[in-house]
């Protein structure tokens, strides 16, 4: 079964048991079927010391720093915790975390699901208001590193507004969202380059509205920049090379620092992402006196968000299709549409578009809202991206 797709168990705590069971038990809280998610990706470092610590300091900043969650006991928002790098060995700080054992589902369930001489691996966390409806992982059979991707499969709706709209069965979408680590060293391009195409083949499929992968990309080589489009996704970052570095400040590095981590998605219409945000720039744990660096990579934090229109749905041309990417190329670095209001608001330069082609039935309408969006120039005063930053893991 190498390389093939293989169903991985979720896993969610009850407070009654006191104990994780199988499936993905969701907690709406009452609320809508959402029509966006937070993504949040970090490689914890599988090399340093402590990794249990380290870990454990990882999951508290992500609660308190980047979802604002003061107690364990507030809910964050419709989000999805791509983690990589996690030992074996640490794996149980995960589940025995008491935010994550209030609002995620963890997976997979054990780290048996890694492949068998794996010594480190991913683990997604999905906050339970989410509808999960398919988990599964690839074990790369061309990996020296017993590397894998994890996928699940997620409802959002399509509408701006799901408080005043309730969905329809029409505007619900899924969305595939996969957490990944490629293989390293600079002679490791043609693999990683396998690799992700197994991950983008597993994006691209009917049925999906649009996919997002995050992880750590290892580009350590001239011919990892053309690997993305190469694969047929687009980067998610917009600036320029340098200003997106994750790796080498942590501490400093003899080697040459670099943008390892990435996000990354299917270019498909309706379909958004903002620029990344890089997090955790800094940021150490343990006491004044003996303080070490949570992980050798910053964390990336983005926002993706479904507009399903119907028309396009009914009145997409495939010819059009070549069209909408050279034009979103050529925009890649003007403002456009909000994600928090992307029918009505001039954007932030960090917002772009992710393109996703809704399949549906022939029409002859004409109205193509997508194609006003495209045209679209934000007045929004440009904001500065940061610029802060090979290894063997």
């Amino acid at each position: 079964m190498a390389d093939a797709h293989r169903d991985i168990q979720p896993v969610h705590y009850t407070a009654e048991s006191k104990q994780w069971l199988p499936g993905p038990s969701q907690d709406r809280a009452g609320e809508h079927m959402p029509s966006f998610i937070r993504v949040v990706s970090w490689n914890v470092d599988c090399m340093r010391p402590e990794p249990d610590l380290r870990l454990d300091a990882a999951l508290s900043y992500i609660q308190h720093q980047v979802f604002k969650c003061r107690t364990n006991r507030r809910r964050p928002e419709p989000c999805s915790i791509l983690l990589q790098g996690v030992l074996t060995t640490a794996f149980n700080t995960i589940l025995n975390n008491k935010w994550v054992q209030n609002f995620f589902v963890v997976i997979p369930s054990t780290t048996d699901a890694w492949p068998k001489l794996a010594k480190y691996g991913t683990v997604t966390l999905l906050s339970r208001s989410l509808r999960i409806t398919k988990s599964t992982t690839i074990h790369f059979s061309c990996s020296e590193s017993q590397h894998h991707a994890i996928f699940v499969d997620v409802k959002l709706s399509g509408l701006l507004d799901t408080a005043q709209a309730p969905a329809s069965s029409e505007s619900v979408v899924t969305l595939r969202i996969a957490n990944t680590h490629l293989d390293p060293l600079p002679d490791g391009a043609p693999i990683r380059e396998k690799q992700l195409k197994l991950v983008a083949d597993a994006l691209i499929q009917d049925g999906l509205f649009g996919g997002v992968v995050g992880g750590d990309f290892n580009a350590v080589s001239l011919n990892d920049s053309e690997l993305v489009e190469s694969v047929g996704l687009w980067d998610a970052w917009s600036g320029d090379d340098e200003g997106g570095f994750t790796w080498g400040y942590q501490p400093p590095s003899p080697l040459t620092s670099g943008r390892l981590d990435k996000l990354v998605y299917t270019p498909r219409p309706g379909f958004f992402v903002d620029t990344p945000k890089k997090m955790a720039v800094g940021k150490k744990y343990g006491q004044l006196t003996r303080r070490r660096w949570i992980s050798d990579h910053y964390a990336l934090l983005t926002k993706v968000q479904c507009v399903y229109f119907a028309s396009d749905a009914s009145d997409y041309d495939p010819s059009d299709h070549g069209h909408i990417q050279q034009g979103l190329r050529e925009q890649r670095n003007i403002e456009t549409c909000s994600l928090d209001h992307p029918l009505v608001s001039h954007s932030p330069p960090r917002s772009k578009y992710i393109i996703p082609l809704h399949p549906g039935t022939n029409s002859r309408s004409r109205r193509k809202p997508w194609k006003s969006l495209l045209r679209m120039k934000s007045s929004s005063p440009s904001v500065e991206q940061h610029s802060d930053g090979a290894r063997t893991h």
